[in-house]
């Protein structure tokens, strides 16, 4: 929760030459998930005050459930917003589904209004599945997979054989657009630096053109990026740098990368 802010934060300022830069601490007590609550609400209070200053956000943060403080502090701000959430899982187990119990896998769950009762705080918004574009998920909990189908969330595939994710710019065209990406997404032989790496998926460049394709097609209002690993990048060629590509990508910015 704190190595990779610190690994990748440095990087994405030097792309995105932010205006402003909040640090939203992660406080574990007795409870994960009560530290959790905490600081997604901090969170949420952040980017609806950005947002309503007119400024866009670019989150960095270490696993999925950030999700559960963006997109209420977005949806303050922009109730007709949509989400596209890029991820090789797809973080939609339940209460009653999941295997693990892990909160990062039922917060996109969470956030259609299947609610987490820990993760839940006054005034909390939730957004309509019709709304949502869950893009290059391949690796599905048996329970989930039910949730998924009896739900309204598009999902579209963003793989090396569809790398331009095909559906997913009519979706987003025109709308107000929050994007969050968990870099898992992309294939672990090119991203090994991710705790929970699913065979398959696309190339980075593949992601960085279809945000630049987003940026192009709809208004982003914001972009989270989390669950890349620093443990885990060792290789000859860190991977780190060339993270701070997805942000500036989808808010426009690829030239100054």
């Amino acid at each position: 929760m704190a190595e990779a802010p610190a690994a990748l934060a440095p990087e994405m300022a030097a792309a995105l030459r932010p205006g402003k830069r909040v640090r939203i601490p992660f406080l574990p007590r007795d409870r994960y998930l009560t530290a959790a609550r905490e600081s997604c609400r901090t969170l949420s209070d952040a980017v609806a005050s950005s947002l309503g200053e007119g400024a866009r956000c670019a989150i960095v943060g270490g696993e999925c459930t950030l999700v559960a403080g963006s997109i209420p502090g977005a949806l303050a701000v922009e109730p007709d917003l949509a989400l596209v959430y890029f991820d090789a899982h797809a973080d939609f187990n339940t209460l009653a589904t999941t295997p693990s119990h892990f909160v990062g896998g039922m917060c996109l769950a969470h956030v259609c209004g299947r609610k987490i009762a820990p993760l839940l705080w006054p005034g909390v918004r939730s957004i309509p599945d019709d709304r949502v574009a869950l893009v290059g998920a391949r690796a599905l909990d048996p329970g989930e997979v039910g949730v998924l189908a009896a739900s309204k969330v598009r999902r579209i595939a963003f793989d090396a054989d569809r790398p331009d994710a095909p559906g997913l710019v009519a979706f987003a065209r025109r709308k107000q657009l929050w994007i969050h990406v968990d870099v898992d997404v992309v294939d672990p032989r090119e991203l090994p630096a991710v705790d929970f790496p699913v065979e398959g998926g696309p190339s980075l460049r593949a992601l960085v053109d279809v945000l630049a394709s987003l940026a192009a097609a709809a208004t982003v209002r914001g972009i989270e990026v989390c669950c890349y690993d620093p443990r885990k990048d060792n290789g000859p060629r860190p991977v780190a740098p060339s993270l701070a590509r997805i942000p500036a990508a989808a808010l426009g910015l690829g030239a100054l990368v």
